[in-house]
């Protein structure tokens, strides 16, 4: 369903199944639950909280214990998901990298004044015939 240009205040919002365009949400509960795609274009969130149930906290604890569980198998599964997550969608124009910033060259390093000598410590050597 379609929600265009509404406010929703201080209360729960199943977003599943809708589609909110210039939506404002103050204080909400903003409740997920992945039986749908939803979504959110030019709205704006102030103090809300999101909260995940169904399908998509399963997905969310899934990820979690893959993650925790250390193995080697459960790392690439969890950077797999991350990697879908970070991709742009198909079809949608992929942004520039910034340019990388030029580095100056060094400057010669100035020369640094030689570190002062300590005089060296008198020996105790008895082969020396110190005090003779």
């Amino acid at each position: 369903m379609v929600i265009k240009s509404y406010t929703f205040e201080a209360e729960p919002v199943l977003m599943d199944f809708h589609d909110f365009r210039h939506c404002t949400f103050k204080r909400c509960r903003l409740i997920f639950c992945g039986y749908s795609n939803i979504r959110i274009d030019n709205c704006r969130f102030e103090d809300c909280r999101w909260e995940f149930s169904g399908p998509a906290m399963a997905t969310l604890e899934l990820l979690s214990n893959l993650h925790r569980s250390g193995s080697e198998m459960g790392r690439l599964i969890v950077q797999q998901a991350i990697a879908i997550i970070t991709q742009p969608p198909p079809g949608m124009p992929v942004q520039a990298p910034a340019p990388a910033l030029q580095q100056q060259p060094n400057p010669a390093p100035s020369p640094q004044p030689p570190a002062p000598t300590l005089p060296s410590a008198p020996t105790s050597d008895p082969s020396q015939g110190q005090g003779r």
